[in-house]
């Protein structure tokens, strides 16, 4: 059987680790993509940034464009899971008066960043108070917005309206089975993404929100959050398809089996994206146009066949365990043969603890970690302060395995690496 072509993102990814930054660029123009180039460099040669989001919008997504009924819940099912998100009354001053309103249902690539920006600070500071405003702007510049504007139809603006839509819905997941003797089981919960937030509108259409997620909600984002690359998100926020296809693909393709691959077909791949089954032809090219140009340029490892008969998803890593790029001269000796692991037992310790993660857990949080040694004693330096919480909480046997492989009476401190100054 010939030998399947990579989608062309991963194409252009191919040449970049291979042959250089040229030739990837020469490569896109020979695609009549130019801009791919960019893409592919901007998350292959940087870090993986941690950002998260609830499983459930993985695997059954928000409307891409305004419905025609906006009142109307979104219903989205996946295997034996069904997801509502209902829009209900709130008050709102209107000429004037406090009124209750329906806001309708969130839709489009907005409300998409909204929820992955409020999920992802929620995880990262394991808090359900989350603060939206000045910082607000900031990760909006971060996610690609060069300006934020105000006014009637300005970004703030848009993207005020769908958080205020967000916040008026109410969620419930239902789980049913069948067990082998025909009984039919369910478990249904009921969610809301918040229950309390305040905040401000200032004349020039600024705003800040203070949102407190409920305590159901929370939880259930801990036990079910799946990982997601920032720098990824930065480059799909304009098209609510590519983000949808990026996150589902993260949350699947990590757990497939080795040697068996899950076989959709574009029927049910059309349940999981709320495409109730019309135009399957042009909702199956929207999904392989978004796979070839940009979710596989910014997701580089994963492994998926979009065929015009079925879709075929294969055992791929998970977006936070790839390594970075390392741009080198084809002539340069590699990093690893000229570190030296030494002979003290501290210097030991961080290799000793990669073997114990395993290269994928290894790769996603001690990539850019190393080993200092203070008057207290060693110290293991993560890259960021995200990535050293995250070590302390939840590889506590890794460490002491490690240390006592090393023959260090105890786990090294955890602390984070002193940035360069700018």
């Amino acid at each position: 059987m010939p030998r399947r072509a990579l989608p062309v993102g991963q194409q252009v990814h191919a040449v970049l680790v291979g042959e250089g930054q040229e030739a990837a660029r020469g490569r896109a123009a020979e695609l009549g993509q130019p801009d791919l180039f960019d893409r592919v460099q901007a998350v292959a040669l940087e870090e993986p940034i941690p950002s998260f989001v609830h499983s459930a919008l993985c695997a059954m997504s928000l409307p891409v464009r305004r419905p025609a009924d906006e009142t109307a819940p979104i219903i989205r099912q996946d295997g034996q899971y069904t997801l509502a998100i209902t829009p209900r009354p709130v008050l709102q001053r209107i000429d004037g008066q406090q009124r209750m309103a329906v806001l309708g249902v969130p839709y489009g690539s907005l409300p998409r960043l909204v929820l992955i920006h409020i999920m992802t600070e929620a995880v990262r500071t394991r808090s359900r108070h989350i603060v939206l405003g000045s910082s607000f702007t900031d990760w909006m510049r971060r996610m690609g917005f060069r300006t934020v504007s105000y006014g009637p139809r300005g970004s703030a603006t848009l993207i005020r309206q769908q958080l205020d839509r967000l916040l008026a819905c109410e969620w419930t997941i239902r789980w049913d089975n069948e067990t082998a003797a025909g009984e039919e089981e369910f478990a249904v919960k009921e969610v809301k993404l918040t229950n309390d937030y305040a905040g401000t509108n200032t004349r020039q259409g600024s705003f800040l929100r203070e949102i407190l997620l409920t305590q159901g909600f929370f939880e259930h984002l801990r036990e079910h959050a799946v990982p997601l690359d920032e720098n990824a998100i930065r480059q799909l926020r304009d098209s609510a398809t590519a983000l949808d296809l990026y996150t589902w693909l993260a949350y699947r393709l990590p757990r497939i089996s080795k040697g068996r691959p899950a076989l959709l077909s574009w029927s049910q791949v059309a349940v999981h994206f709320g495409n109730e089954g019309n135009n399957i032809r042009k909702f199956r090219q929207t999904i392989r146009d978004a796979w070839e140009r940009h979710v596989s340029a910014v997701y580089p490892e994963a492994r998926a066949e979009f065929d015009t008969a079925s879709v075929r998803l294969h055992a791929s890593p998970a977006p936070l365990q790839r390594r970075p790029i390392c741009l080198v001269s084809v002539n340069a000796t590699k990093a690893e043969d000229l570190r030296s692991l030494g002979t003290d037992p501290a210097d030991k310790f961080l290799a000793a603890l990669k073997r114990a993660l395993g290269d994928a857990q290894a790769g996603a949080w001690l990539s850019d970690a190393s080993m200092n040694t203070t008057g207290d004693g060693p110290v293991l330096l993560a890259g960021s302060r995200f990535k050293a919480d995250w070590i302390r909480q939840q590889f506590s046997s890794q460490l002491a395995l490690a240390a006592s492989e090393c023959g260090l009476p105890s786990v090294p401190a955890i602390g984070v690496r002193p940035q360069p100054a700018r």
